[in-house]
């Protein structure tokens, strides 16, 4: 049996399916959103809450391995505090769980010693993962995922413009959810023996959010549609505005003002151990 957490989202819900597709038994905690499709295709479906070690004891329950990630909850008003919970309860629960091989989602933040916003939850994750004694831990470190584009789309049909906290010329190595999806898969069926082993994932090509927008602009018939740097204080009130939490707010902005001060992402390409091969356009001719 293999758990899968996060099965709602991008990268969860296709581990799911390529695991059903091989005809392994998975098990998927239903946590905020249902899963009922799932069901259908054969999953097994736990509700529970991913702070919960008892509610994670249940989904880990005779599995040999396990996707774990903290999911961005940008509602929670409590957003920092929440992750952390999150983060005690998976490792404190995959300590007692037999559970042999662990593939945990993380992002390219994570590895530096000063990470805020999202990726200091995830930091923290990863260290307390580190911790587990005879489990083999693989954390897939990524950069910016070509899915966060699509939340633009509906500022794109209100407004006709495109835009975010980060600089627009900023170039970004950008990667498909569902190619991190792949090589979670492989790490969850083909495992080796305990440690703890950071792999960094990185798309084919670096892209800048206006050339981003331009590609967008072209699939959506508006080949001159514009990105717009906003000011931080502008972002977040958009963002209150959209049903955010203040936290939520707060981390979302960070984020984008992290990836600013970053500049140059030359180094993670040069450091990156897998390239994936979904190209920008090739994402969005299947998203749009």
């Amino acid at each position: 049996m293999i758990a899968v957490m996060g099965a709602a989202g991008n990268v969860g819900s296709e581990v799911t399916g390529l695991l059903l597709g091989q005809g392994r038994p998975v098990r998927v905690l239903e946590h905020r959103r249902k899963l009922d499709a799932l069901g259908a295709r054969g999953a097994e479906v736990v509700t529970g809450d991913l702070a919960d070690p008892g509610d994670l004891g249940v989904l880990l329950k005779d599995v040999e391995a396990a996707l774990v990630l903290l999911p961005d909850v940008v509602t929670d008003p409590e957003f920092t505090a929440t992750r952390s919970r999150m983060s005690r309860a998976i490792a404190d629960a995959l300590a007692g769980s037999g559970v042999r091989q662990v593939v945990a989602l993380s992002t390219v933040a994570a590895g530096q010693a000063g990470a805020t916003g999202p990726a200091a939850g995830l930091r923290e994750l990863e260290q307390r993962l580190s911790g587990l004694q005879g489990t083999g831990v693989l954390v897939l470190r990524s950069p910016f995922y070509m899915e966060n584009l699509l939340a633009g789309l509906p500022l794109i049909q209100a407004q006709g413009i495109n835009g975010s906290a980060i600089d627009g010329d900023l170039e970004l190595p950008m990667i498909a959810t569902r190619d991190v999806a792949r090589e979670a898969a492989q790490g969850l069926l083909h495992r080796e023996p305990g440690g703890h082993r950071v792999r960094l994932l990185v798309g084919p090509e670096d892209v800048s959010l206006r050339a981003a927008t331009q590609a967008i602009g072209r699939r959506l018939g508006r080949p001159e549609l514009p990105y717009v740097q906003f000011p931080p204080d502008a972002l977040r009130g958009a963002l209150l505005g959209a049903g955010l939490s203040e936290e939520g707010a707060a981390a979302m902005v960070e984020l984008q003002l992290a990836l600013n001060r970053q500049r140059s992402f030359r180094a993670v390409r040069d450091a990156a151990d897998v390239t994936t091969p979904t190209r920008l356009e090739e994402f969005l001719e299947a998203a749009l």
